[in-house]
């Protein structure tokens, strides 16, 4: 492999890389759970998202309504709820558009816990949805959802007490592109034989 197709072999990854789009956290739902998980039958419930009856709150002093772009490595929110509110639901969506799905939408992710470790669901645990209100849906238990070419996880939980605000950090780490590590592969070999036939 000469030097040309060493560079375009390079080119293609980093073009992979650049069109595997966004993702954003684009609706949070904080209300009280019980162990395992599950929440109260109709607890009270705050979210950021526009259009619900619920009690407002907002993610890192944003307006409510706000999406939030995700970086690949460790994305740190607060909410202005200080409570002991400990159950998250979360929603994420590959564009910046405002929430826009039905009322009463399963969470893609949903997190809970009582100090600073965030703790897995029961399957099957009741977990709240958006709305006013909005009536329990079965959560699978997963710690972990892909969305777009990307794997995002709960890995930081601050239950407020004394006054701070409840917070959760979501970890973003891409999924690699099919054939990605061959190409270095081969990227790699053809540096290794152009090194000695200098």
């Amino acid at each position: 492999m000469n030097r040309m197709n060493v560079c375009a072999a390079v080119g293609t990854l980093a073009l992979a890389s650049m069109a595997q789009g966004q993702v954003w956290l684009s609706g949070v739902v904080n209300y009280s759970t019980f162990f395992g998980g599950s929440s109260s039958s109709e607890p009270a419930e705050y979210d950021n998202i526009l259009g619900t009856n619920n009690s407002p709150i907002t993610i890192n002093g944003a307006p409510r309504g706000t999406t939030f772009p995700l970086v690949v490595g460790v994305n740190n929110f607060t909410t202005s709820l200080q409570s002991g509110y400990n159950g998250f639901s979360l929603y994420f969506a590959t564009d910046a558009n405002p929430f826009n799905r039905p009322f009463g939408s399963t969470p893609d992710l949903v997190t809970y816990g009582y100090t600073n470790v965030p703790l897995a669901l029961n399957p099957g645990a009741l977990v709240q949805t958006n709305g006013q209100f909005s009536g329990t849906v079965p959560y699978s238990g997963a710690t972990s959802v892909n969305i777009g070419n990307y794997t995002l996880s709960v890995t930081g939980l601050g239950i407020g007490v004394n006054g701070n605000s409840n917070t959760f950090q979501i970890t973003m780490t891409e999924i690699p592109a099919p054939g990605a590590g061959a190409m270095l592969a081969l990227a790699g070999l053809a540096a290794a034989r152009r090194r000695r036939s200098v």
